[in-house]
């Protein structure tokens, strides 16, 4: 029986910079570190997320697009900007709450939404 969702793990083909990427860009803390091969990061509030190197970039952005939850869209983004991460215009589609998305180093999509 599945009980609870475990953590998202992105590929990357720079993995010791993906790591330092997310742990400056997004707050992220590194829990282990293999480097280029593995590394289990976490985050207070986000939960885990595992950097794995690949020298392939067919892993890279083709999978599934994990979302982030936020309190204030327009303020995430700025912070974002501040720290060099190109991130979309926030918009919303009918009633949806407001989202946008950004890519880490490698290409792999994340989205933010407001709560």
């Amino acid at each position: 029986m599945l009980v609870r969702f475990s953590h998202v793990m992105v590929y990357s083909q720079k993995h010791s910079e993906a790591v330092k990427w997310y742990c400056e860009k997004l707050g992220y803390e590194i829990d282990y570190n293999a480097p280029n091969e593995y590394a289990s990061l976490h985050h207070k509030l986000l939960g885990r997320l595992a950097v794995h190197a690949t020298n392939s970039n067919a892993s890279i952005g083709n999978g599934p697009m994990p979302y982030l939850l936020c309190d204030d869209i327009h303020t995430t983004i700025a912070e974002l900007k501040e720290k060099g991460v190109r991130v979309s215009t926030a918009v919303r589609e009918g009633e949806s709450p407001w989202f946008a998305d950004f890519q880490d180093l490698d290409g792999n999509q994340w989205g933010i939404e407001e709560m």
